[in-house]
Formats: C-alpha cells, sequence, structure tokens
C-alpha cells in the first residue's frame, strides 16, 4: 500500500510522506461508505414518513359495528371471568342498542343474573362489535331494557360449576 494517494487523485507526486497512505486509505473508505449512510438515511426518513410507499391503506374502525354475535361474547367472557354470577339460577339478556356515554354513542346489552340470595345487573358496552367493558350498572342504565331469557348463561355456568 505505498503511496495510495496518486490513485485515489488527491496528490500527483511521486514522493510520499509517513502516514500518507494511512490517510488515503481512511478517504478511500469514507466515500465509500458516504452513499450508504446516505441511503440508509432516506429509508429511514420514509419509513417514518406519512407516504407509506408499499404499506396497505389503514382500515377505519366503525366504533358503532352492531354486535351480530353478542349472545356468544357475552358467553365467552362470562367463562373468562365467571365471577359473581356462579351462582345464577336464571339469566336475562337485553337486545344490543345504542344509547349516548359521554359524548359518544356505543352499542350495549344489560344482563341481568338472579342467585338465590342476590340479583346482578351487568351494563356489556360494545366497541367495533366487540365487548369493550363489561361492569355493574348504575343508577337505572339498564331500566328500560327489554330482557328475554338467556338460557345458555345458565348452561355456561352450570359447565363451569362442573369443571371445578
Amino acid at each position: 500500500m505505498r503511496c495510495l494517494l496518486p490513485a485515489i487523485n488527491l496528490r500527483q507526486t511521486g514522493k510520499c510522506e509517513p502516514g500518507e497512505d494511512a490517510m488515503a486509505l481512511k478517504t478511500v473508505i469514507s466515500r465509500a461508505i458516504r452513499p450508504c449512510v446516505l441511503m440508509q438515511l432516506a429509508a429511514a426518513l420514509l419509513g417514518c414518513s406519512e407516504i407509506g410507499l408499499g404499506r396497505q391503506p389503514e382500515k377505519t374502525v366503525d366504533p358503532n359495528t352492531f354486535p351480530e354475535n353478542y349472545k356468544k361474547d357475552v358467553l365467552a367472557y362470562v367463562q373468562a371471568h365467571p365471577g359473581e354470577l356462579v351462582n345464577t339460577r336464571d339469566a336475562s339478556i337485553s337486545t344490543p342498542a345504542l344509547k349516548a356515554f359521554a359524548m359518544e354513542s356505543r352499542y350495549f346489552v344489560c344482563v341481568q343474573a338472579n342467585a338465590p340470595d342476590s340479583r346482578k345487573e351487568k351494563l356489556v358496552i360494545f366497541f367495533s362489535g366487540r365487548i369493550n367493558q363489561f361492569i355493574d350498572t348504575e343508577g337505572g342504565q339498564c331500566s328500560g331494557a327489554a330482557y328475554q331469557p338467556f338460557p345458555e348463561l345458565l348452561a355456561e355456568l352450570r359447565h363451569l360449576k362442573e369443571k371445578k
């Protein structure tokens, strides 16, 4: 590697001073790396940009999609979180309806569970057709609900008791 300077066109003399080979090599490497670094930087900036080349457009989510499988979803939720509904002897559920919660409307159903010593009323709020909240009712939130029998819930709770 004796005297690389003439090869990279920095100096045209035939004499080389000590350390010039190392300096020339650094210059060659930095010139070769610079385009790679610039391309990586451009790719990183493009990945963070709003252009989204090669990306699928994001699907807009309708928060008020009708919960078509609301009974199955409630059963799946109760199966995962049986908690205080275990001793239920009679169960009812309302059909989904839209109701304003704070500033937005959401579909909800009311679930009523009667046990020998208590009566539970649950409010199930849906977001985009899926259960978002399963909470106790407050202040008559389900007072006007038209309940219908929900024997599937009783069967699921019975099945959960037998598993224990």
